[in-house]
């Protein structure tokens, strides 16, 4: 089945506050079917939502009810998590060679390369993401990005 590819950045925003948030809710409200993501996304959120309510962007006390909510759409089947499998990690060799021998080289971090592995291995119909370097290499790689951009004031 070939879907969206949805990358942390905006599967926080359908949780939590973002200037994000209404394009991310409004995407995930016509997917049809479990949105797509890699394994490193329940990680990713422990870590990113945990940081919201220490820099007080999320209530103090929160993060905890925040992650639950995510723990059991995830149980209820909203997302659906690729392993990472050797195909994976052969894939983001190969991302990393192609980005950093690009002109100009692009400086993917190490799990943006790992969520671009996944969606080119899951056959993405697009990639969702907030990150602007992980749009552009996504691009440069030949998936077709949306990229949910922040109100510019």
């Amino acid at each position: 089945m070939k879907a969206a590819y949805w990358d942390t950045s905006c599967v926080l925003a359908l949780y939590a506050p973002e200037e994000i948030s209404s394009q991310a809710v409004e995407l995930a409200s016509i997917e049809k079917g479990p949105l797509s993501s890699s394994a490193i996304l329940e990680f990713e959120m422990t870590f990113a939502v945990q940081a919201k309510e220490v820099r007080g962007e999320i209530p103090s006390g929160s993060s905890g009810r925040v992650l639950s909510q995510f723990q059991t759409d995830l149980q209820r089947g909203r997302f659906l998590l690729v392993p990472l499998g050797i195909d994976i990690k052969a894939c983001t060799k190969d991302i990393a060679a192609r980005t950093l021998k690009a002109e100009p080289p692009v400086f993917l971090r190490t799990l943006d390369g790992i969520h671009i592995a996944t969606a080119l291995e899951l056959g993405a119909l697009e990639l969702i993401t907030a990150d602007k370097k992980m749009a552009d290499a996504a691009t440069r790689l030949g998936i077709k990005t949306k990229f949910l951009k922040k109100n510019s004031l």
